[in-house]
């Protein structure tokens, strides 16, 4: 049986460490330490894992480079990134939360709990999680953030990422550092159309949202005036999207080279099967394609492929000797090109020839748009504020009521002055169930529960005192 592999980065190879990939081994998982992240980039360039963990045992600050660098390997761009929680690092979970990881899994845990909660991140099978009763009473009102990410910012509009629930005409309350710099707490922002194509990060849908009626009823025109000047001074512009479909790692790696992430949102093919879902969510202006993906087994998931890319995308085929009949006749009217080989002026071609209509469409695309941010830019970053109750919960299960229906598998930050009291920060959690965003039988508030990304251990000692001693304690 051919065993999946997950690449763990840690500084130092403990016993629990060991422990859990003995466990993982047990149920089909081949586990590769690295001890620094050099090592790990260049396996990767080789042979892609399908699931990364980090470990947080470094520095904050190197651990949040590493989150960084994880989100943005354009090798790694469909794997499932998991951050393992040893010690509480608030900045760090909030970054993990911020890129997209798809869960932050508490190293207390017990082993069958961890295990659990491992295969729920990485599977999405709900019926994986022990769904606790018999929880603590709390009856707290909360303030739930979810992360987003500010794509582009116009002078009406702007486009965000995030597993926000919310739905056209909703009034959203964004958080982070563009408000700030508009000298205000958060920006009410009317959502005016949603989106699950053309996306930059892992949050799976976007939204289009007036941001300008609230800004300018409350913000200082001068600090407006400042905030636009600034943002078209760290424009990048829109920049084309660029798709790999390249099982070859020496390809794939010599292709990447003539594609400057500043210049090109670059993402590349996991495994075969993502070859039809990564172009429909990211929607590539260019595609390259090894040409034996295009036919024989291949042939069907091409077609499917070609079926969600823009009209003026181009794709190129790479290793035949011309192009095929049936690949030419199956193109749907794009631009094909045939390489057999990777060219010294590929970054010549890409430019004048095959993003030829891209910069035919790009003032359109662009209008109205004061600033494309750089994937890294601080006004990037922002969190959709929710008012909330917390219901009840224990060591492990957060159970919560929201006038806002919440996504399943979604990370959350929580704050309330009795959990923080417990925790001595924010809660994260990973949503585990909640209804269906289609039932419209349901009424709000919407209920659903959460597991704990915070160190369990603590929360279990603070529960069973009174809530006062606890509050005392600090």
């Amino acid at each position: 049986m051919k065993r999946s592999g997950i690449y763990w980065l840690c500084p130092s190879i403990e016993e629990v460490h060991q422990r859990r990939a003995s466990i993982l081994d047990d149920i089909g998982y081949q586990v590769y330490f690295f001890e620094n992240l050099e090592a790990m980039a260049r396996e990767i360039c080789v042979k892609r894992a399908k699931i990364l963990i980090l470990g947080d045992e470094w520095p904050s600050e190197v651990a949040i480079k590493h989150i960084q660098t994880f989100a943005n390997i354009p090798d790694i761009i469909g794997a499932r990134l998991l951050l393992s929680n040893s010690r509480n690092d608030y900045d760090l979970m909030q970054a993990a939360s911020m890129e997209g990881f798809r869960d932050i899994i508490p190293l207390d845990l017990g082993d069958a709990e961890w295990l659990q909660r491992f295969e729920f991140a990485t599977s999405g099978m709900e019926s994986i999680l022990d769904i606790h009763s018999d929880l603590k009473k709390f009856d707290e009102k909360i303030e739930i953030n979810i992360p987003a990410r500010v794509v582009w910012v116009g002078t009406q509009t702007l486009w965000i990422e995030s597993k926000t629930l919310a739905a056209v005409g909703d009034t959203i309350r964004l958080k982070g550092a563009l408000a700030e710099r508009l000298g205000l707490k958060e920006i009410k922002a009317v959502v005016i159309e949603k989106q699950k194509s053309h996306l930059s990060y892992r949050f799976s849908e976007a939204l289009v949202v007036n941001w300008s009626k609230d800004v300018l009823a409350r913000a200082e025109p001068q600090k407006i005036k400042e905030t636009m000047e600034y943002l078209t001074r760290v424009d990048l512009g829109l920049r084309p999207k660029v798709f790999l479909a390249i099982q070859s790692p020496a390809l794939r790696t010599t292709i990447l080279r003539y594609t400057d992430r500043r210049k090109y949102e670059v993402h590349t093919a996991l495994q075969k099967s993502s070859l039809v879902y990564e172009p429909r969510f990211f929607t590539p202006d260019l595609i390259f394609i090894e040409e034996q993906m295009t036919s024989g087994e291949g042939h069907q998931a091409f077609i499917e492929m070609i079926r969600y890319l823009p009209e003026h995308a181009t794709i190129v085929t790479i290793g035949g000797r011309n192009e095929g009949g049936d690949v030419k006749g199956s193109s749907g009217n794009r631009r094909m090109r045939s390489l057999r080989h990777i060219p010294t002026n590929l970054a010549e071609l890409i430019e004048r020839d095959y993003l030829a209509a891209f910069h035919l469409k790009k003032p359109e695309a662009a209008a109205n748009r004061l600033a494309f941010l750089p994937h890294d830019h601080a006004l990037s970053y922002g969190m959709v504020a929710v008012d909330a109750r917390l219901q009840s919960a224990d060591y492990l299960q957060f159970e919560i009521s929201s006038p806002s229906r919440m996504n399943t598998y979604s990370l959350l930050k929580i704050q309330g002055s009795k959990m923080s009291q417990l925790l001595g920060g924010p809660a994260y959690l990973k949503v585990v169930a909640s209804c269906e965003p289609e039932d419209d039988t349901v009424e709000p508030p919407y209920r659903f529960k959460a597991h704990l990304c915070n160190l369990v251990e603590p929360v279990r000692l603070a529960l069973n005192k009174p809530l006062k001693a606890v509050a005392k304690a600090k």
